[in-house]
């Protein structure tokens, strides 16, 4: 039978003295670290819900500009501006479709919709002939001009709720002529902010100054068909804009949160990011048990016991927080040592060639997702995201160091066809027969993208007009002069381009503005025949006479 020391033994006390050396140690351990996790956890969050704003800021920021980019380009187009409704209507049906506004409206100087995407053109329509010189938007484009964006609307066609891009229509004199603009429904906002929601288990909604959402990413069920107002305390909240701090309420739900907001919008509009307390603390009570459990389970062993496991687990748990730490900074290559580790227990070993196996893919996956972002998978070329990325880098370093640079756009004629008549595997492998035969006709320097659908574009920095030129027509003849086979189907393919260059002239100063040079000329060679060239010159003037 095994024996207990006596209380009063040496034994005995030495075991009541380490017991209370453990309870004592363990309280010193336990308490600074509850605060210290407690903190820590308190400021990641914060830090990680200033980042996740950061970066759906700049993504909304970045979208309200595209599209009212968008609208204002349409209105600028010279047969919107001349009132071709004809072609106006086909160019609104057609561009509704690459883009995520559900409807494109034109507006005379009147305040009357002329025609939209929604409804057929006819007097008769739900929207064509509706009387709209009382919408805000109406009235802001012909006082001053401008762009304007919207908070949100009940669409009179659909009877939803919208928000609407606007921008007016000037004529030749500057003078107001009406107003294009697109709607937009809260359906897809929700979408954009749920898509950029990378890693992060809170939600996102947008409100304007009064507290009117206009989003339905959140609540639904809180809402009423007319009204979309957060309670006052949030809205109070978002306007207090704390940029140390975290607000602490009840959401719409009645569950307590974290919250923060951020203006965007030229302040107009707040974005706010809440999660809830147990997801937020999730991470500092997990920890927390496991150091008590740990605490408990090291109260059995001696002080001795404790000394030698200390050692034997400090020292590897240090190399793998260090590993740790590298991968957290972005050092995804970085690998621990494995032959310091040999005198280590065997799942310490373990565990390192885990991680080194874990900090190789992790590498891997990093350069595979970077690489997926930038390139179109069917083509292997760059996609419009690198172009807009880069291109302006591209233009600026050419700027600064006084060169030329050149901008061609190609589109594939007729394509549409193709796709009709031979299906889409035949249209995809068109498409990268001709991305092959534009990358072997091109120099090294040049960038080449595919800019959307059968559009592609090529970036020349260093290089002037003429020998852009020369670069499109050798692209021009090589695909003419080169069909596409497959079995038994010959298929001729021929494109038009555009061609833009930049040489010292106040009329191009951005990138922006050479690619619209490069598009405008593209659109005159599609209108004037297609399978040719036009240039548009250092003056920024396009001659629809000109083939090459």
């Amino acid at each position: 039978m095994k024996k207990f020391p006596r209380p009063n033994a040496i034994k005995g006390q030495l075991h009541r003295a380490l017991l209370w050396i453990t309870f004592i140690i363990g309280l010193c351990i336990f308490i600074p670290t509850l605060y210290i996790e407690y903190r820590q956890t308190i400021q990641h969050q914060n830090e990680e819900m200033t980042h996740y704003l950061d970066a759906q800021t700049y993504f909304f920021e970045s979208w309200l500009s595209e599209r009212s980019s968008d609208i204002h380009t349409i209105a600028n187009l010279d047969f919107v501006k001349n009132y071709n409704y004809e072609k106006s209507q086909a160019f609104f049906l057609d561009f509704k479709e690459k883009t995520d506004f559900t409807d494109l409206i034109f507006v005379n100087r009147e305040g009357i919709v002329q025609f939209d995407t929604v409804t057929k053109y006819s007097t008769t329509g739900v929207g064509v002939g509706m009387d709209v010189k009382n919408r805000k938007y109406f009235q802001v484009a012909t006082k001053t001009k401008q762009p304007y964006i919207t908070d949100i609307l009940i669409s009179k066609v659909t009877k939803k709720p919208i928000l609407v891009f606007a921008s007016p229509i000037l004529n030749a004199q500057q003078q107001f002529n009406g107003v294009v603009f697109g709607a937009v429904n809260l359906d897809t906002i929700d979408q954009l902010l749920h898509e950029s929601r990378v890693g992060f288990l809170g939600k996102a909604y947008i409100i304007d100054q009064k507290g009117t959402m206009l989003t339905e990413f959140n609540n639904k069920q809180h809402r009423t068909s007319s009204k979309y107002l957060v309670d006052e305390h949030i809205l109070n909240a978002a306007k207090k804009n704390t940029i140390s701090d975290l607000e602490l309420y009840k959401d719409a739900n009645n569950k307590r949160v974290l919250a923060k907001s951020k203006p965007i919008n030229e302040g107009k509009w707040f974005i706010i990011s809440e999660i809830g307390l147990f997801e937020a603390y999730q991470p500092l009570i997990i920890r927390i048990l496991l150091i008590t459990l740990c605490l408990v389970v090291g109260s059995f062993f001696t002080i001795k016991m404790m000394l030698h496991l200390s050692k034997k687990i400090e020292e590897p748990i240090q190399q793998l927080l260090t590993g740790v730490r590298k991968v957290e900074q972005g050092f995804y290559d970085y690998q621990i040592d494995e032959q310091q580790l040999a005198p280590y227990a065997h799942e310490f070993q373990e565990l390192c060639s885990s991680f080194n196996e874990m900090s190789a893919k992790v590498k891997t996956d990093t350069i595979l997702l970077k690489e997926l972002s930038v390139t179109c998978q069917l083509t292997k070329l760059y996609n419009r995201r690198y172009l807009i990325e880069h291109g302006e880098l591209v233009f600026q370093k050419c700027l600064e160091e006084q060169n030329h640079c050149s901008c061609i756009a190609i589109d594939i004629d007729f394509f549409k066809k193709v796709n009709d008549t031979y299906g889409h595997l035949i249209g995809d492998e068109v498409l990268k027969h001709v991305a092959n035969i534009i990358t072997n006709s091109v120099r090294g320097i040049d960038i080449i993208t595919r800019y959307g659908g059968e559009e592609f574009v090529i970036l020349s920095p260093n290089t002037t007009l003429e020998s852009a030129v020369k670069i499109a027509e050798r692209v021009r003849k090589h695909v003419e002069h080169h069909p596409y086979y497959a079995d038994d189907v010959e298929i001729n393919v021929t494109v038009s381009i555009g061609i833009a260059g930049y040489g010292h002239s106040k009329n191009i100063s951005t990138f922006y503005e050479l690619l619209d040079k490069a598009d405008q000329a593209l659109y005159i060679a599609k209108e004037s025949g297609r399978n040719q060239l036009r240039v548009c010159d250092y003056t920024g003037k396009v001659d629809s006479n000109q083939m090459l």
